[in-house]
């Protein structure tokens, strides 16, 4: 069985790579022999999709979750269990150093709707954003976003808390980026498998392996192990989070409210 996983992105990639390494290796017993390859390309959203519903270059991905053309002819199987239990909807807000004092100031004056956000061309997120009346910039692809924020083509970059750093970290902007620590804001999202049509052995694998994974509590090590720092700064009471709305919570009833901490929304 030849299974490529389609991984663009630093923040989560190896998180994404251990789990589904761990999939495979739990679900050896009753499936073939498997190798496993990594795309690292950066084809962004559109492209990425019809690689995976091709099956060639890759046929999987974890993205989140999501209907569309796609997943309604079962060009693309979703494995609908979220990989990161919610924890990608928690958003950190990657912001021009030297806009800190205004970013702040609108923070505190609960006012980030006053504020464009960049977002990546065709990310779900955007859609959510703009549904709780924010004004989103979603022109861009994940690999000139920082430069457009640097640039000033919106002012704040939400990106998951899990990835923010990292993501900052690996980019050649960082000395004029940085992570605002306040506030996170927290809206339903899910982050899944999503495998070519082409493929549905590996569909039905990786769900079979995903939930061994999460009933023996193997899937709470993982997620302790990768983002342990990230998880107790969002259970910490000083942490201020802002909760938004998902447009349509029946698509995820699993994640309808936060599943780390309560909140209210402000």
């Amino acid at each position: 069985m030849s299974v490529s996983l389609w991984a663009s992105k630093s923040g989560r990639g190896e998180f994404e790579l251990a789990l589904l390494k761990a999939i495979l290796e739990r679900t050896e017993q009753h499936y073939p022999p498997y190798q496993l390859s990594v795309m690292h390309d950066p084809l962004g959203t559109q492209r990425g999709r019809q690689v995976i519903a091709d099956g060639e270059l890759a046929n999987v991905y974890v993205s989140g979750l999501r209907e569309d053309d796609y997943t309604r002819e079962q060009q693309i199987l979703l494995v609908r269990q979220p990989t990161m239990k919610g924890l990608i909807g928690y958003r950190s807000a990657i912001i021009r150093t030297n806009d800190a004092e205004r970013f702040a100031k609108a923070a505190a004056d609960n006012d980030l709707r006053s504020l464009v956000i960049g977002q990546g061309r065709g990310w779900e997120d955007a859609k959510i954003l703009r549904f709780n009346h924010y004004t989103v910039n979603d022109n861009g692809r994940f690999t000139n976003l920082f430069e457009m924020l640097n640039y000033g083509r919106f002012d704040a970059l939400l990106l998951g808390a899990v990835e923010a750093k990292q993501e900052l970290a690996a980019s050649p902007l960082k000395a004029e980026l940085s992570v605002a620590e306040q506030p996170i804001v927290y809206y339903p999202h899910a982050m899944v498998f999503q495998v070519s049509g082409k493929h549905p052995e590996l569909a039905h694998r990786i769900a079979e392996g995903f939930e061994q994974l999460i009933q023996d509590g193997s899937h709470e090590q993982f997620l302790e192990q990768y983002f342990g720092d990230t998880i107790r700064h969002i259970r910490d009471k000083n942490t201020r989070i802002i909760v938004l709305k998902h447009p349509d919570p029946t698509l995820m009833p699993e994640l309808a409210k936060p599943l780390l901490r309560q909140q209210d929304t402000p």
